[in-house]
């Protein structure tokens, strides 16, 4: 007598458990869709902020290290340094000085870019503020009396991005400089 194969079941998959499969990979993979989703703006928006702060860190650093080693203010009254209460009011937006070298520089806001004579140091430069002192503290607009220089900086992502969105960032950094070759 001959064996007979055992009897294979070839009826496949029924309708209702392709329905439950493919919803179940749907849910599967919106959930990694989502998880990438958020790592993806999580970055974005950490990247905007480290830009926004480096920019003002070069920006601050650059001036301080310059203004602190510098003979003298060379801005005359009009473009030099501002009056008016800090951090609320007044503050100029250029500062020229003659360095340790004698070379005369100017830094100014031109708008978003913040230039060390005519170069370009920083981008995405929102608002710059520089106050300037005596000797006895007092904010004075008189370039030959300068002691001490406050500086502000404000930057935002340089990269166009809506006003609303997560990646517009902004940072506020400010330092206070006394000349160290006037006393």
């Amino acid at each position: 007598m001959a064996c007979r194969p055992a009897l294979v079941n070839e009826r496949g998959f029924t309708l209702a458990e392709l329905l439950v499969a493919s919803a179940v990979l749907g849910m599967i993979m919106l959930g990694v869709f989502t998880v990438q989703r958020q790592g993806l703006s999580a970055y974005q928006v950490g990247s905007a902020r480290v830009e926004v702060q480096q920019n003002a860190r070069a920006a601050l650093e650059t001036m301080f290290n310059e203004i602190r080693t510098a003979l003298e203010i060379t801005a005359p009254v009009a473009a030099g340094c501002g009056t008016g209460p800090v951090p609320t009011g007044g503050g100029a937006t250029s500062i020229a000085i003659r360095d340790q070298n004698g070379t005369a520089v100017q830094y100014q806001l031109v708008g978003t870019n913040l230039q060390r004579n005519t170069e370009v140091l920083v981008g995405g430069v929102q608002r710059l503020r520089i106050w300037c002192y005596d000797a006895g503290g007092t904010l004075t607009a008189t370039a030959v009396n300068v002691r001490s220089v406050h500086v502000q900086v404000s930057t935002q992502t340089e990269s166009v991005v809506a006003t609303t969105s997560e990646r517009n960032q902004h940072a506020l950094m400010e330092t206070r400089v006394r000349l160290r070759n006037l006393l």
